[in-house]
């Protein structure tokens, strides 16, 4: 029964990163110039982040199921995460800076701002859950906001793109999610190593 219960999960987990890349990353990513453009050249872009989500998410719902979580999947996470993230906020643009100081400026634009801005929330709750392992609610405000503003900053400085409010809005709301879902995932999980053969203490 395990078995299938674990078959089954697998194949939601597919299904619900096919549905997430085609439909709300991809889009939003092809807008992004020099993101396009290494997209085009490698064309098993969209395979790539599927098999990614689907396995992030898979395994994420085995060690659920035990009330267990891998600190090498924690690492492999935030390790993939933080380079996934790096490439989003600093390439995906040329050469070029803007300022944006309107703080809704998503809701003027179409369906492909709306996307854009469920992704700048998403892209920042592992961040916070980052910091709701050590920072208290006040520190973790601090941090959180000199961090948003600080990547901002340098898109504009270096021209990577553009400072805008709307965006250190959407990031700390994604940051303050990560942040409060911690407490609920930590007492669920008991964080150790997991043996990925028997799912069992080594």
């Amino acid at each position: 029964m395990r078995v299938i219960k674990n078959v089954v999960a697998l194949l939601v987990a597919v299904g619900v990163s096919g549905l997430l890349i085609h439909f709300i990353a991809l889009p939003v990513l092809a807008g992004y110039p020099r993101i396009a453009q290494t997209m085009e050249r490698f064309v098993y872009t969209e395979l790539v982040l599927i098999s990614f989500l689907a396995l992030v998410i898979w395994l994420f719902y085995l060690q659920w199921s035990l009330g267990k979580l891998s600190v090498v999947y924690l690492y492999l996470f935030f390790s993939v995460y933080l380079f996934l993230l790096f490439v989003v906020l600093f390439t995906k643009a040329p050469r070029y800076q803007a300022l944006i100081l309107n703080p809704i400026d998503f809701l003027m634009g179409g369906r492909l701002s709306w996307l854009e801005a469920l992704l700048n929330v998403c892209y920042f709750i592992p961040l916070g859950l980052l910091y709701g392992m050590k920072a208290r609610y006040r520190e973790f405000v601090i941090v959180a906001l000199l961090t948003i503003v600080g990547i901002e900053m340098i898109q504009f400085v270096f021209y990577l793109g553009t400072f805008a409010i709307s965006d250190i809005f959407l990031n700390f709301i994604g940051c303050l999610l990560g942040y409060h879902l911690y407490p609920p995932l930590h007492e669920h999980f008991d964080v150790r190593m997991i043996s990925w053969t028997r799912f069992g203490r080594i």
